[in-house]
């Protein structure tokens, strides 16, 4: 790790090291491809913490943005953390995100993601509103590959939040997440 000295390292360092899953209460890291992946992600799913991440070489969106956080803070750069989702009243199968934006020595914003395969890389723009609105275009692009319904899409939240602590279970990352301002985009 003290050998990654640039944003574009460390995505690549990620890419090639780190594999889409989690890491259960029970201890059994579930990947992407496991059969019961989705199954259990809910009520197995905890946040790691980024020496956990490192270690076992699996993490998914939210722990992922806490082992870019440490690489970020350790090089002195602003960033903010930024967690979307659906929230609604009943049971559902939409997708949660959690991602990291950094301002590079020119002032501009970038969106740093690894763990997203179809927007995975970094996205450079001159505003932090600007990659707001652009990332929660691409949130609901792929939401309406989901069949959600309009009234659903108006219950999207955005918050900035700060660093969590390891081991929440997945209902309490989310009430951490949440009880953040929401960001009007």
């Amino acid at each position: 790790m003290d050998d990654i000295k640039t944003p574009e390292e460390l995505l690549d360092f990620m890419f090639k090291n780190i594999r889409y899953g989690y890491l259960g209460k029970n201890g059994k890291l579930y990947f992407y491809d496991d059969p019961d992946f989705e199954k259990d992600w809910f009520d197995q799913s905890i946040i790691q913490s980024p020496e956990e991440l490192l270690k076992n070489g699996c993490g998914n969106c939210l722990d992922q943005v806490e082992f870019e956080r440490n690489w970020f803070i350790k090089h002195n750069y602003n960033i903010e953390t930024i967690f979307t989702m659906v929230m609604l009243d009943y049971k559902n199968n939409y997708p949660i995100h959690s991602f990291l934006a950094y301002q590079d020595e020119d002032d501009n914003w970038c969106w740093f993601e690894n763990a997203d395969f179809n927007n995975r890389g970094i996205h450079k723009f001159d505003t932090l509103e600007e990659l707001l609105r652009f990332q929660r275009r691409k949130f609901i692009e792929g939401l309406k590959t989901l069949n959600i319904t309009d009234q659903e899409l108006r219950r999207i939240i955005t918050t900035k939040f700060l660093k969590p602590d390891a081991h929440l279970s997945m209902p309490n990352y989310i009430d951490y997440v949440t009880n953040f301002d929401n960001i009007n985009i």
